[in-house]
This record gives C-alpha cells, sequence and structure tokens, in this order.
C-alpha cells in the first residue's frame, strides 16, 4: 500500500479544483482510502487528499522504487520551450544547492512542477510570485529576491521589479570600469 497526498488549488477558470495531479496520481492504481481536507491559503481554497492506493501492478512488496521522478522531471522539462529550459535548470540547481546548504529535501524548497510554472509565467514582482501555486509568503520571504533575478534571464532587458527593502543594486561592467 503506498499514501499519497496532493493539494489542489481552486481554479478560477475551471470553477472548480483541477484533477489532472490525481488522475495521474491514481492512474493505474486501486484507490483503497481517501481522505478530504479543505482549506483556505492566501484567500484562495484548497483541497488536499490522502489516498492510500494498492500497490502498483507487478511491484512486489518492499521493492524500491528505482526512479525518484527522472523521468517525470524529464518529461516536464521536455515541454518547456527551448529557449527557457536553461533557466528551469539554472533554477533546480540553485534549489538543489540550497536544499543541501539549509539540510532539507529539494522538495520541500520547490517541486519541479512550480519551478516550471516559474519560468512559464516569469513573474517579475514578488506579488506576482506569490500567484504561483506553491509559492506563498513565506517561499517569497526566504526565496523570493534570489529567483525574481534568476527569472530575470527569461526576458532579457527587463529585470524584476525591486522588492519592499530590497537592498540589490544592479551595476553594469561599464559603470565599474568608469569608477
Amino acid at each position: 500500500m503506498q499514501i499519497r497526498v496532493i493539494t489542489m488549488r481552486y481554479s478560477e477558470g475551471l470553477q472548480g479544483f483541477p484533477e489532472d495531479a490525481l488522475r495521474t496520481a491514481t492512474f493505474g492504481r486501486e484507490v483503497l482510502a481517501m481522505e478530504q481536507h479543505f482549506f483556505v491559503h492566501g484567500n484562495v481554497p484548497h483541497i488536499a487528499l490522502v489516498l492510500s492506493l494498492a500497490d502498483a501492478g507487478g511491484a512486489e512488496r518492499g521493492s524500491v522504487r528505482q526512479d525518484r521522478g527522472g523521468e517525470a522531471a524529464k518529461a516536464l522539462e521536455a515541454q518547456l520551450p527551448e529557449e527557457r529550459r536553461p533557466v528551469y535548470l539554472a533554477l533546480k540547481d540553485w534549489r538543489n544547492r540550497t536544499a543541501k546548504a539549509q539540510g532539507c529535501p529539494a522538495y520541500a524548497i520547490a517541486r519541479n512542477r512550480q519551478l516550471a510554472e516559474l519560468v512559464m509565467k516569469a513573474p517579475k514582482t514578488l506579488a506576482a510570485l506569490k500567484e504561483i501555486e506553491g509559492c506563498g509568503e513565506s517561499f517569497a520571504r526566504q526565496y523570493g529576491d534570489a529567483v525574481l533575478h534568476m527569472l530575470a534571464e527569461v526576458t532579457p532587458g527587463e529585470g524584476p521589479a525591486p522588492s519592499e527593502g530590497s537592498s540589490m543594486t544592479d551595476v553594469s561592467e561599464e559603470d565599474t570600469r568608469n569608477k
């Protein structure tokens, strides 16, 4: 038996919760039990589902999953436009280094799907960053400035808008040579 927790954010466009993550998690698996937990985060309704799933067909009891998301991560990367993949890979590298330095798993900082959405939407402000699912107040406070500066590479010439209390300033090479 496997336990999966899926959190879905309410979608105004759907007037409901998107079911893609649920379909993916349960594909080819028997759902043995399910618990629902409704909550509001950032004034947006969410639902968390705790699923008890039967073992996948053919999987032996106690077997270790060999691919810990590698295939899914590669498929997600392949869906990105070619010109945005380097920024996605840079964000993944930053996330992995940050997680290692903090002694936590990489997904605790950001999931691959969040990183892909960040690259696709390329927010310019902390407020826009917080609109990305999973990037709330805490994420913006801890990692917002670093992420916005990395995302500025997606649209060259358009750097991130300065955040409140930000002390970062852009200095060009020419400015440093003239001093």
